[in-house]
């Protein structure tokens, strides 16, 4: 189901706006699982009108089956766009793809295709399309699973990377994964526009609960909504599994203690959706591993107590610090663990939370049980809802919303891993926010970490420095020539 995303959705129509024009942008959408990356793909695909064609890696056996798939696709979205009348279903050898080829008149250049390798499909896809006289985003979900291929990323780098007539949307389930495809020293870095997908907006989440409760015939009060929010954290797949589950249950009147009721039962019970989704999820991060029993006992271990050091989690495993650290490089690579000042933790604290109830065997039966429910309730908000309040991260919201009001700039904060940004918007470029709100002055310190930071994150982006104290004099300097717009209180009216 698509949910609400103007800002990305205009970001892919730009990019391929700028195609049309001759000005190539390419554009991966990152973002974990079920948060709803195809589902933006496929409305952008909707709405566009030319040649989208889309392809899921994870259905591609081997490299054979892509450059056929890939072939199709392409061939069927040219047809398409040229209004003859061709079906998918139709096109299941490369006999057909040869029948539709020479009614494009590129069969000489697909028959190129079926007697070659990667390297010829890459080559020849541009003369099909000039054939043809069109141009197209091919959009790739899944990306990461063409590490399979052994040199496809220096290949599809080399050979499509002057081409005029066609861009890429890739898209990435394995966060990390894909960062490492963008990242410095490989192929794709700086050759892709990011755009992260996270939970919804709190309206937005709002809005999509109570539509979906409203349209069953489900009352709903003002204050179950945003609980629905807080306990799912704005995640459209997780909002959508609770509101099924409370229609189902047969409430007439949503009350507090309901929401509760049915957000455990989808995280804790076997039959709730959320329950497969972050078993999938964690059986899936860890499907590679070859020690999988012990990367296993690492993850219980930290749902039990996050924030060790290397040297505890060895401790408590009764294993030398070396061999735990490889268990640990693994782990940090598959998006459940991140490390923050050499102690670990879980990327997603809902995950710790059902990974370190689920082992329990908590029952329905139990859920039903007022007092227990209150425990889950209490445990739930203090380990995985707490909420800091410190001034700093008020003044930060403060500092977002006066950008917003004055530069139009939407800024969110923004986390991944031990990169953590106080503002980062994502619009015909990177937007990127730092507030100090300290009583002394920026210092030139202070900014060439900031703009270490970006470059490490983002390549390049628009910077903007707010600072309560103001800036010394060679941190002035730093910004000026970076190219870092210094922002004051006075600037923003925020004294």
């Amino acid at each position: 189901m698509f949910v609400n995303r103007r800002v990305e959705l205009k970001v892919l129509h730009s990019a391929y706006e700028s195609l049309m024009r001759g000005e190539k942008v390419n554009v991966a959408v990152i973002g974990p699982r079920r948060i709803g990356k195809t589902e933006l793909l496929l409305k952008f695909k909707g709405e566009a009108q030319g040649v989208v064609p889309y392809l899921n890696l994870q259905r591609i056996g081997n490299l054979e089956s892509f450059i056929f798939a890939y072939t199709r696709e392409l061939l069927y979205e040219i047809a398409r766009a040229l209004e003859m009348k061709v079906e998918r279903s139709g096109l299941l050898t490369w006999d057909d793809l040869l029948i539709l080829s020479a009614k494009l008149d590129v069969d000489k250049e697909v028959k190129a295709i079926k007697d070659g390798s990667l390297e010829t499909l890459f080559e020849v896809q541009e003369s099909i399309l000039e054939k043809t006289g069109q141009k197209a985003v091919f959009i790739l979900d899944e990306f990461q699973e063409v590490l399979n291929f052994k040199g496809f990323l220096e290949i599809m780098r080399a050979l499509t990377e002057k081409q005029k007539n066609i861009a890429y949307f890739i898209s990435g389930s394995a966060v990390r994964m894909m960062e490492g495809i963008l990242a410095p020293k490989n192929p794709f870095f700086g050759q892709f526009r990011r755009v992260y997908l996270k939970g919804l907006p709190k309206e937005d989440a709002i809005e999509l609960a109570k539509i979906t409760l409203e349209r069953a015939g489900v009352e709903v009060t003002q204050s179950a909504l945003e609980l629905i929010y807080k306990l799912t954290q704005g995640h459209p797949f997780y909002v959508l599994a609770v509101c099924r589950r409370l229609i189902e249950e047969g409430f007439e009147k949503i009350r507090r203690r309901d929401v509760h009721y049915a957000f455990l039962t989808e995280l804790l019970t076997e039959k709730g959706d959320i329950y497969m989704h972050l078993e999938y999820v964690f059986n899936e991060s860890l499907s590679r591993a070859y020690k999988g029993p012990v990367h296993k006992q690492i993850l219980l271990i930290l749902a039990q107590e996050e924030g060790l050091r290397l040297s505890e989690i060895a401790r408590r495993l009764n294993k030398p610090t070396g061999e735990v650290s490889n268990y640990l490089k693994f782990l940090l690579r598959t998006d459940l663990v991140v490390r923050q000042n050499e102690r670990y933790y879980f990327a997603d604290k809902l995950m710790r939370f059902w990974l370190a109830k689920t082992y329990l065997g908590i029952t329905e039966l139990e859920l039903r049980r007022e007092k227990f429910l209150e425990e889950l309730i209490k445990e739930l908000e203090e380990k995985y809802l707490r909420v800091k309040k410190e001034l700093g991260l008020a003044k930060e919201a403060v500092v977002r919303e006066k950008m917003r009001e004055i530069f139009g700039i939407d800024f969110k904060p923004y986390r991944r891993g031990d990169v953590e940004f106080d503002g980062v918007a994502f619009g015909d470029k990177v937007y990127v926010l730092e507030v100090k709100w300290r009583s002394r002055p920026a210092t030139y310190r202070d900014v060439e970490e900031f703009v270490r930071k970006v470059r490490g994150e983002f390549g390049s982006a628009e910077m903007f420095f707010f600072s309560k104290s103001g800036f010394t004099e060679k941190a002035k300097e730093l910004c000026e020539k970076e190219g870092i717009r210094m922002l004051k209180p006075e600037d923003l009216g925020t004294r």
